[in-house]
């Protein structure tokens, strides 16, 4: 077994490093851009139907294309508790606390996205 040289030691000391400080300040965006009160927008059709305040448990009733879906709230996550789709995927999703994660519910044509209630700023838009 070949030992490795000095120029070798520190490519590897310096590849820990800086994979550690990459991991590290990304783990750091994901909690500040998840931080603060945040809002969902449930949208049917492109048409915003309802803004939730997500530091509030509570549930949800809107109506979709093929009936009533259900909207859930605790400990700021949210997710569509049942709906009436063929395949239930909006509710197989789960839980979503992260502004980086959409529900989409197609068959119903409900979308809910979670953004900070920053006046003027867009985090998100769909045409």
């Amino acid at each position: 077994m070949k030992h490795l040289n000095r120029f070798d030691q520190w490519l590897v000391i310096i590849l820990i490093v800086g994979s550690t400080l990459l991991y590290g300040s990304i783990s750091w965006l994901i909690n500040a851009s998840n931080s603060g009160q945040r809002v969902a927008i449930v949208s049917y059709k492109d048409q915003e139907i309802l803004r939730i305040d997500m530091s509030i448990d509570a549930n949800y009733v809107v109506q979709g294309t093929l009936g009533e879906v259900f909207i859930e709230v605790k400990d700021q996550s949210i997710r569509v508790e049942k709906e009436t789709s063929p395949l239930n995927i909006c509710s197989i999703q789960g839980w979503v606390s992260s502004s980086l994660v959409p529900i989409t519910c197609l068959p119903n044509h409900i979308l809910i996205v979670i953004v900070a209630p920053k006046e003027g700023d867009i985090d998100f838009e769909v045409k």
